[in-house]
């Protein structure tokens, strides 16, 4: 009899992505920052029971949710731009007391994708799609002036792609992808330009804005291909990467456990996307693969753009890597996305068929 609550085709690989990189932010934080695993560890158990919650609701329910969660998650929004903490000049958290911080951003994110399923779970039209557009575009604007302009694009990239799932014209879409680039100078801070400048270039400061990327780049290859072993990379052992229990955890598999390891994260990466994909695929109405498809696209634009950044692929936005970067909502957040495909996947597998000894089941008595 298979077990209601265990899913070994999504769990078992999700478990291992998610203890491999558990053990990499554990040697991350082994230098001043030893007690952000024990935390981390915390919201993984947190969040995986979340997931499994989840897992046994039925998502169709998320259609009638999904105004209050947009509600709650403006409301909160707008709570952090008034009495958000502000860490590097920017203001993303709300103070929780003895419970720690919350991200709102991290929530609108997967309020985004429920919005947007609900809208096209009957077929695109253009007054879904403006409705789509002016609700995606307050938690937009309001991550934007955070300043947050890495989960603004992630919130810009799942509009894009559930969208054009649905069924928007392709043409039209690329059309207006490019008139966003092209606004792209207007709406920059100049720190963000100097990100740029810095990406492009990043020996031009490799002394300030540009020391966390040259310093990502260098641990990242002397790790050559074994890598020097767990708790023996001397940069992450010695925090030459600043904060790369955040945003640069990639760093870490790359010095410590080589280019071997590096392909045997992406590798759990692959797998995982892959059972995203295929949920999406074998759904058994739009609502669930439009759901699933937003939960893969937002976990696959975090892990590239991450992995880009710490090897000089992308310039440094503040994308996590998923279930790895150390912040408590951002792996609630993630593991709630998976739990919503198990209950997809729950309802896609075909209903077990009641056997009888009766040669006649059909005949009445």
């Amino acid at each position: 009899m298979k077990s209601r609550w265990f899913d070994p085709v999504l769990h078992i690989p999700l478990a291992g992505l998610v203890s491999f990189l558990w053990i990499c932010l554990y040697s991350a934080t082994q230098f001043g920052q030893a007690g952000e695993a024990g935390k981390q560890a915390f919201h993984i158990v947190l969040g995986w029971v979340l997931m499994l919650l989840l897992s046994r609701m039925d998502y169709h329910l998320w259609k009638r949710l999904a105004w209050p969660i947009y509600g709650v998650t403006m409301l909160a929004l707008v709570a952090v731009l008034v009495v958000g903490t502000s860490v590097n000049g920017a203001k993303r958290w709300v103070a929780l007391g003895g419970l720690g911080t919350f991200q709102p951003s991290e929530l609108a994110k997967l309020a985004t994708i429920v919005i947007l399923a609900g809208l096209f779970a009957e077929g695109f039209s253009w007054k879904r799609l403006g409705v789509a557009a002016l609700a995606v575009a307050g938690p937009f604007l309001l991550i934007l002036v955070q300043p947050d302009l890495g989960t603004a694009l992630v919130i810009a990239f799942l509009c894009s792609v559930m969208a054009y799932a649905a069924g928007l014209n392709g043409t039209f879409l690329f059309a207006v992808i490019g008139l966003g680039i092209s606004a792209f100078p207007f709406v920059l801070k100049e720190y963000q330009r100097d990100r740029l400048l810095v990406f492009i270039n990043p020996d031009m400061d490799s002394a300030g804005m540009g020391y966390q990327l040259v310093q990502s780049q260098t641990a990242i290859g002397s790790g050559g291909l074994w890598g020097k072993g767990l708790l023996s990379g001397h940069m992450t052992q010695h925090g030459f990467v600043p904060e790369n229990w955040t945003d640069f955890l990639f760093t870490v598999v790359g010095e410590e456990l080589g280019f071997l390891g590096a392909c045997g994260l992406l590798l759990l990466y692959a797998v995982v996307f892959g059972v995203l994909i295929r949920s999406a695929m074998q759904a058994p109405d739009r609502m669930g693969s439009l759901l699933a498809l937003g939960v893969a696209s937002l976990l696959l634009f975090h892990t590239v753009v991450n992995i880009s950044m710490t090897v000089g692929l992308a310039p440094v936005v503040g994308i996590p890597l998923p279930f790895g970067s150390y912040g408590g909502t951002a792996v609630l957040v993630n593991l709630a996305g998976m739990g919503i495909v198990g209950s997809v996947r729950r309802a896609s597998r075909p209903r077990e068929i009641v056997l009888s000894d009766d040669p006649n089941p059909d005949s009445k008595n």
